[in-house]
């Protein structure tokens, strides 16, 4: 795309040309505004057409009238380069090129699973998130992850959220979905059996020592 700009050659002005019609005078209601007494309030017209792009000037009767490369015109086209004189202030016609570019949208990161499926050497179910821990609590709507883990993790790895009140107690929730996690049914009560069995072995096997 091109664009326009007016730069004074006798005067510290700069102004960017936009697409339609432009009025320039002395008068403060014009968009380009020159101070200058040679100046009629009202004096050119110019137009930029973007189909082109092309600059057309139109005298609008001023005083000290318009000329282009230091030809009066009435109506002309103003080429980049060209020096356009607004009765005695003279600007040039400047153009850039410049193109618009869309920046490529980022390709979406995936999410990372919390962890793999896993098994311990006694068959049971491993902790997602740290595969040497055994599962104890299980996500209750499954894990809501974008790329969905097991689901089943150790205690130690949840987040915890204390109750105050009358019923207090702890909740637990997976630590990457915020999935509230609940027990494994059957889990809890094989530990626990577990460490019946241990203690009375060990019961047995000092009493054992006692008696020899």
């Amino acid at each position: 795309m091109v664009r326009f700009i007016l730069r004074g050659m006798t005067h510290p002005l700069e102004h960017e040309l936009h697409s339609g019609v432009i009025t320039v005078g002395r008068n403060p209601a014009n968009e380009m505004i020159i101070a200058d007494s040679s100046v009629s309030s009202v004096h050119a017209e110019i137009t930029v057409d973007p189909e082109g792009p092309t600059v057309s000037v139109r005298d609008l009767q001023s005083t000290n009238g318009t000329f282009i490369d230091s030809s009066p015109i009435e109506a002309s086209v103003l080429r980049p380069g060209q020096t356009l004189q607004l009765g005695a202030v003279e600007l040039r016609l400047d153009s850039e090129t410049y193109e618009i570019r869309i920046p490529a949208a980022a390709a979406p990161v995936p999410a990372q699973p919390s962890g793999i499926a896993e098994v311990l050497s006694d068959g049971s179910a491993a902790c997602s998130r740290n595969p040497a821990l055994p599962a104890t609590h299980e996500a209750e709507l499954g894990c809501m992850a974008v790329v969905k883990c097991p689901g089943v993790f150790n205690a130690a790895s949840l987040r915890v959220v204390k109750l105050s009140g009358g019923n207090a107690g702890v909740l637990l929730f997976c630590p990457d979905c915020n999935t509230r996690c609940r027990p494994i049914p059957g889990v809890g009560e094989k530990a626990k059996k577990k460490g019946l069995l241990s203690r009375f072995t060990q019961t047995v096997h000092l009493g054992w020592k006692k008696k020899k």
